[in-house]
């Protein structure tokens, strides 16, 4: 069983992708898509591509299978709570029978057990959020879609609550979008890239890691540098695998002129790395004193058929620890 989408015809998305059941996460900077895709798989968005769960379509040529009648649950990025009524009667009210007791639960894990007889506006955006969550629970539905419905979350929370869903998934199939990159390769058990428009096909937070599909997503990975390997290969540069100087059983061996200059009143040291004709910099809290060499080594490094240069720098792009 799977739930799979093609884009074809839609003015906007491109691409395809197909999501097994785990927690599945949607990644991509604002403008990506990523709502978009949500709202073309439950019904909402235009009438257009395949769409298909379970060897069923959902969605091809002029067949088109309206939301309701599609098993699954959606959370926007705003709550849409009914402001006149109290949230427990909200939750009761869409509650499949003999599930009560599990949207009791989850109330507990989102810590909104206190306030469920009060009604919307008496709670904060955080707590909205949550609440509608629960709702969405209590319908029972295979398919649970979360549209940026954690983003008013402190990260606290967030990240109790999608380790819940990791552990234990309230639905078999989760999919969540983001902005969260670290979230998601910690998290997810897929993490789907969109970038434009374009989607790029499901994959493991470890298989996306290793193998970016191109320089744009190593960029927004965290990679800050490249250097040839041989055969047209490249060796993939993240601040957080670097190790000054030359240590072959710990990676690939980089030859070049290597400065590690701490910032006054900083934690931070400025990397300044020159190699290949080319120069890349970056910041690392891990040196307090000034250190120069002939080498870095690069630990359980990445290796692609693409050089990374630093004019693609992106400005959604910021380093990150995975």
């Amino acid at each position: 069983m799977s739930l799979s989408l093609k884009t074809a015809g839609h003015p906007f998305l491109r691409g395809e992708a197909e999501w097994n059941r785990g927690l599945n996460a949607i990644i991509g900077p604002s403008g990506a898509g990523k709502t978009t895709l949500l709202r073309l798989l439950a019904g909402l968005g235009e009438k257009a591509g395949d769409i298909q769960f379970d060897g069923r379509a959902w969605q091809e040529g002029s067949h088109h299978v309206p939301p309701y009648r599609r098993p699954m649950a959606f959370v926007p990025q705003e709550p849409s709570l009914i402001p006149f009524r109290p949230i427990r009667q909200q939750i009761d009210w869409v509650s499949a029978p003999g599930f009560k007791s599990n949207s009791e639960e989850w109330a507990e894990k989102l810590e909104i057990s206190s306030v469920l007889d009060r009604y919307p506006r008496m709670l904060s955006g955080g707590e909205q959020q949550r609440a509608a969550i629960v709702r969405a629970l209590a319908t029972h539905q295979p398919i649970l879609l979360l549209d940026e419905a954690l983003s008013q979350v402190e990260d606290r929370l967030r990240q109790h609550y999608l380790q819940c869903l990791k552990n234990g998934p309230p639905a078999p199939w989760v999919l969540y979008s983001t902005h969260h990159l670290n979230e998601a390769l910690e998290f997810s058990d897929t993490v789907t890239v969109i970038l434009k428009g374009q989607i790029y096909s499901p994959r493991t937070p470890q298989d996306l890691i290793m193998t970016p599909p191109n320089a744009e997503i190593a960029w927004m990975l965290g990679y800050r540098g490249s250097f040839p390997l041989d055969n047209g290969r490249y060796v993939l540069i993240h601040p957080s695998r670097v190790v000054p100087g030359t240590h072959p059983d710990q990676g690939v061996v980089y030859p070049a002129s290597v400065t590690i200059q701490p910032k006054p009143h900083s934690l931070l040291s400025q990397w300044v790395v020159k190699g290949h004709h080319t120069t890349w910099q970056w910041e690392l809290p891990q040196y307090s004193k000034e250190w120069k060499g002939n080498a870095i080594t690069i630990i359980n490094p990445a290796i692609v058929p693409y050089p990374l240069n630093s004019e693609e720098v992106l400005s959604y792009a910021r380093p990150i620890s995975w």
